[in-house]
């Protein structure tokens, strides 16, 4: 019902229609987790709170609309805003999560069925953010045309390059395994990697999919910018993470698994809360198209040895 094979990575647990278009979703956060775990400030994971919004939006749809279990789900965009960061909740009791879930009227026939909604995410009661997310479910034969009309003319990709990978080490994108990190370095260029995905992630490709999975560039991203937030020095010129607050990301077009990905970043307009948040712009960029782009809002940490610090810059 949210599309994923594993029952570890599913984090809704019920639903409720409250009106025409309007749903609470009760979810459940894992104390811990293989892949979404605490960020750099030690706060619950904001890309599981796209995670669970999107699985969200696809068990509305299914359970209250009709839509077929056959039907291809194409995310087009997401933003989100965290106001309040909770740290994930490991005594006997974890965090209460429920969203409060309102739908545009979608647009529906046999086919097709857009989805375009809004999330007021609570936990233990208390309203601590928002996501909105886009897209569209697609029937067997939709999702073959929109596949058809999206892909790259093969003179546009090139083979991947694998020695020219530069490892990148987990503590320079706020994660704690090498397996987490989605991002490797060029050898000659700044602001600029290659996504580095394992093809037996056991999260981004959870069950079989013909194309790069939306929220694995949607984790490629966060570290991206984590990277070019990192190299705004602080006094002490201590290395630095991101803890991300806000932002919205746009997906264009479907990503081939069979070629490379370049992953760009760079920062964007100030941002003006408190003179210690900024933002970057993140682009995807397959062969001659781009894929995805976002722009992320962050507050920079400093690490010191292997502890990190929520001081502002």
């Amino acid at each position: 019902m949210v599309h994923k094979t594993a029952m570890a990575e599913v984090f809704l647990t019920d639903a409720h229609r409250r009106g025409e278009h309007r749903f609470t979703v009760a979810a459940q956060w894992p104390r811990a987790h293989v892949f979404y775990r605490p960020g750099a400030d030690g706060k619950c994971d904001p890309v599981l709170w796209l995670e669970t919004v999107r699985q969200a939006g696809v068990y509305v749809a299914h359970r209250f609309y009709g839509v077929p279990i056959s039907h291809q789900f194409v995310l087009a965009g997401a933003e989100f805003t965290i106001e309040d960061p909770q740290a994930p909740q490991y005594g006997a009791t974890p965090h209460t999560v429920s969203l409060d879930v309102t739908l545009q009227p979608p647009a529906q026939d046999r086919r097709h069925f857009v989805v375009e909604l809004e999330a007021v995410v609570r936990i233990d009661g208390r309203r601590c953010g928002r996501v909105a997310m886009r897209g569209q479910a697609v029937d067997t034969r939709r999702y073959s045309v929109l596949r058809r009309r999206n892909a790259p003319s093969s003179d546009s990709l090139t083979p991947f390059d694998r020695p020219a990978q530069v490892p990148l080490p987990p503590a320079a994108v706020g994660r704690q395994h090498e397996w987490d990190v989605v991002l490797a370095a060029w050898p000659d260029r700044a602001d600029s990697w290659q996504l580095s995905l394992d093809p037996q992630h056991s999260v981004f490709f959870d069950h079989a999919t013909d194309h790069l999975p939306g929220m694995a560039l949607v984790e490629a991203f966060r570290q991206a910018v984590s990277l070019t937030g990192g190299q705004r020095s602080a006094p002490d010129h201590a290395p630095r993470v991101w803890a991300l607050t806000s932002g919205e990301v746009s997906f264009e077009a479907f990503g081939e698994l069979d070629a490379p990905v370049t992953v760009e970043s760079r920062p964007a307009a100030e941002h003006a809360v408190g003179g210690d948040h900024f933002s970057v712009r993140a682009d995807a960029v397959q062969g001659d198209r781009r894929l995805a782009s976002a722009t992320l809002t962050g507050r920079p940490l400093l690490v010191a040895g292997s502890r990190l610090h929520g001081r502002a810059a």
